[in-house]
């Protein structure tokens, strides 16, 4: 229910104005955007997800490879 007819179903108080009409749609509509921005779909947040997960697997591969290196068990491929 807007507020528009809350206020037109309730005795005592005066109708809006057309600026204050106005002015709610705006503000309804701001509010609805800024709802919509902080939304994240699920495909996006599933790949987010992926790609977090391969950076840490990464991450993981080459200190194992900097350890190896250092530890003089990496073998040369010449």
């Amino acid at each position: 229910m807007s507020a528009l007819s809350v206020n037109q179903s309730v005795s005592g108080y005066r109708s809006a104005s057309a600026l204050e009409a106005m002015a709610m749609r705006i503000g309804a509509g701001l509010v609805a955007w800024a709802e919509r921005r902080r939304a994240v779909p699920e495909e996006t947040a599933r790949l987010q997800r992926d790609a977090a997960r391969r950076r840490d697997e990464l991450t993981l591969l080459r200190g194992d490879i900097l350890g190896t290196a250092h530890s003089g068990l990496l073998l040369s491929r010449r």
